[in-house]
């Protein structure tokens, strides 16, 4: 009931069904450990569960309260199992694991939206770009989405266009430098995704889906579709439909910096085909996505 009702994560559900991460607190209020997660997104040697520390303390640090919305402020050291009603739920969601993103509890499996994603696949493969995509028609599908929050289309794309300047191609040529600076732009540029993932849901969208890409980015194996990063249909089944992590998960490396690469070339992929940016907006938009593709 819980990993069905509130841990609406492909990742925390099936960690949290299969034992790996401990419930802590009630069955009211399902809480689990910070370091818990950190040495969970940290196996195989990589860093990836020090950014979900980041998510875990900014979008899940409250718990139901007397009012029965999520506004009691979590125990130190410890972060939200309930994730619908939280800072990280939001209008323009995938709709496969959460019906309401307001209503605490409202989890719950739609096949109808899985097969949606997985209708993409070719071969029981998706490529990025077309996750991308399917962020782009979750946003025109919910008329509560919001992107940059911009009321025109015309301040919608230079937005987003700025944004992508931003963080594209400046950004990943600095990640193929020398590790400190590698680790210095991949951490500001953290930052920077972080700083609107709860404002618009385009960009909180690339980066939850970001997440699932880093996970899977150094499988064994892991496969390119036409040049892109892709992952399998038999891994997001395990994860959406059988809460079960991919087998032999722990033994690979899980990065930030993959996290970084992914996130934005999810970011590019779903601005284009949501139309706000067109598809020959600049170099700068492209080569955002063409590098991420670079330094895998």
């Amino acid at each position: 009931m819980l990993v069905a009702k509130e841990a609406t994560c492909p990742f925390i559900g099936s960690a949290v069904a299969q034992g790996e991460l401990p419930i802590r607190n009630d069955a009211k209020n399902p809480l689990a450990s910070i370091e818990d997660v950190r040495q969970l997104g940290n196996t195989g040697g990589g860093d990836l569960g020090d950014l979900l520390v980041l998510f875990a303390t900014g979008n899940h640090a409250f718990m139901q309260g007397a009012s029965g919305k999520l506004d009691k402020k979590v125990p130190i050291g410890l972060f939200s199992l309930q994730f619908p009603g939280s800072q990280g739920s939001h209008p323009g969601h995938s709709g496969i694991l959460e019906e309401d993103p307001n209503i605490p509890g409202s989890g719950r499996f739609s096949q109808s939206n899985f097969e949606r994603l997985v209708s993409r696949a070719k071969d029981g493969w998706i490529k990025r770009s077309d996750v991308g995509r399917f962020i782009a028609e979750n946003l025109r599908r919910d008329p509560n989405s919001k992107v940059f929050g911009s009321d025109t289309a015309l301040l919608l794309a230079s937005d987003l266009r700025a944004f992508i300047e931003a963080v594209g191609p400046a950004w990943m040529s600095r990640l193929v430098g020398s590790n400190e600076e590698a680790g210095a732009a991949h951490r500001e540029l953290e930052e920077k995704l972080t700083r609107v993932l709860g404002e618009d849901n385009l960009v909180g969208s690339a980066g939850e889906f970001g997440l699932l890409f880093a996970f899977l980015a150094n499988k064994p194996d892991a496969r390119q579709i036409d040049g892109e990063a892709a992952v399998a249909v038999q891994d997001l089944t395990a994860m959406f439909v059988d809460k079960r992590l991919p087998e032999g998960w722990k033994s690979w490396r899980k990065s930030r910096l993959d996290w970084v690469k992914h996130a934005t070339g999810l970011l590019v992929s779903a601005a284009r085909e949501y139309g706000a940016i067109g598809p020959d907006s600049g170099a700068r938009s492209g080569d955002s996505e063409g590098n991420a593709e670079k330094v895998q």
